[in-house]
């Protein structure tokens, strides 16, 4: 259609002929069995590479908020979905997501949007954006949820790639850099004074806290450093936090290795988070940042969370709401054959033992990633939870092990299409 350099010109409109086409592929993929379709409005994601336009922010932020609306007609009409990632630093144009799934007049539209958190740098947020949602879907016919992960958001970095410096210029200007040139711009004075002006200062949109206070080194050349956070660090060297971090990250890059909570570190303000009707258990994302996050147990992390509260007096909800939470209620939101244990329905079970929903659900791990030599994922281990896990009928997990066969021999699951397909 457009093509690449196209697509990342914010300059440029679609001609009818591409609208055209965008539109008709749109049809073809709902045909196909997609659920719907998802945007991208936050510009923190960036193109890699070498070519020109690297560092440019990803296609569909460039798209103007109109040539969605082309898109979303279809959806609407066929009772698809639309899910975007809202621009969560300046948080404005969540109006519009709410805006485009209300029914006043006209089908609701299901929208779905990341993410209700309890974020460390804008406390209360979730009090407003719970609020926007209960009013669009109660007064306004909206079909609007957020997606929550129900355990601590924690982030682990390399150095500076990490996404969340995307947010202000200065973090971007060192991320589209690599290497040596990298180290060069981190230790030149002017561009220290922008990233402390723009790393302090209290007028900038931010999502992320910000405070170097909230961090922990784990791995480093210097073995001194370990253990610390980098605002340790800087008051031992009496330096400002900012100037020890730029310092650290220039001489050892990657080889520094440090981990942050970013969000959902209050359990009493996650249990209401969990609990709200306008919110879909999900959001993990660690699949797309295999060394920042590890997320992909976090069904087993709700189920521990909602226990534990139950332990202390709290109730959020019962354990067997929050199993519907993970399965028959998302199933039935997104519009696919899952989530039900019923009489000639495809047999996917999960045996959980609610005895080893422990501390150790939490624990996130440095792993090998099978196929790629040399290169570490963040995972979880569970602790021996889930005793059992079924596709199809087949055993995938057995004994809290897994089965040879899974993911060496055909027929362990399907494709779950949309049920309109």
């Amino acid at each position: 259609m457009l093509g690449l350099e196209r697509a990342l010109d914010a300059s440029v409109t679609p001609t009818p002929a591409e609208f055209e086409r965008m539109e008709a592929l749109t049809h073809e993929g709902l045909d196909a069995g997609y659920l719907g379709l998802s945007i991208q409005t936050l510009p923190w994601d960036k193109m890699g590479g070498s070519r020109p336009f690297r560092s440019r922010p990803l296609p569909s932020t460039f798209a103007r908020w109109s040539e969605y609306r082309r898109l979303t007609r279809i959806l609407r009409s066929r009772g698809r979905i639309f899910q975007g990632v809202p621009n969560v630093s300046t948080k404005w144009n969540v109006a519009l997501f709410l805006l485009e799934s209300m029914g006043v007049f006209r089908k609701a539209l299901k929208t779905t949007v990341i993410s209700m958190m309890d974020v460390r740098g804008s406390r209360g947020l979730h009090h407003l954006t719970g609020a926007l949602s209960r009013v669009a879907n109660l007064l306004f016919g909206a079909d609007f949820k957020w997606q929550a992960l129900p355990d601590v958001f924690e982030l682990w970095a390399d150095g500076i790639d990490l996404v969340v410096f995307e947010e202000f210029g200065a973090g971007a200007a060192a991320l589209h850099l690599e290497g040596e040139a990298r180290s060069q711009l981190l230790k030149e004075g002017k561009y220290r004074g922008w990233f402390r002006r723009q790393w302090t200062s209290r007028l900038l949109p931010k999502i992320f806290h910000r405070d170097f206070n909230h961090s922990q080194i784990l791995a480093a050349p210097d073995p001194s450093l370990v253990g610390k956070s980098f605002a340790q660090v800087a008051r031992e060297r009496a330096q400002h936090p900012v100037d020890c971090y730029l310092d650290l990250v220039a001489a050892h890059g990657p080889g520094l290795r440090w981990h942050t909570v970013m969000a959902n570190d209050r359990p009493e303000v996650l249990e209401q988070i969990v609990a709200h009707p306008d919110v879909l258990i999900g959001f993990s994302d660690a699949g797309a940042h295999l060394r920042n996050m590890a997320h992909y147990n976090f069904p087993l992390r709700l189920l521990r969370l909602v226990q534990q509260a139950a332990a202390q007096g709290r109730a959020p909800m019962t354990l067997a709401r929050a199993v519907h939470r993970l399965t028959g209620e998302l199933a039935d939101w997104l519009g696919i054959d899952a989530g039900h244990l019923a009489e000639g329905r495809r047999a996917d079970l999960v045996v959980v033992d609610p005895r080893r929903l422990t501390g150790g659900v939490d624990v996130a791990i440095e792993a090998d990633l099978e196929g790629f030599p040399g290169l570490k994922r963040m995972v979880n281990q569970n602790d021996g939870a889930v005793r059992s896990v079924f596709i199809g009928g087949r055993q995938a997990v057995e004994d809290g092990s897994v089965t040879p066969s899974l993911g060496r021999s055909p027929g362990f699951g399907r494709l779950l299409r949309a049920a309109a397909a």
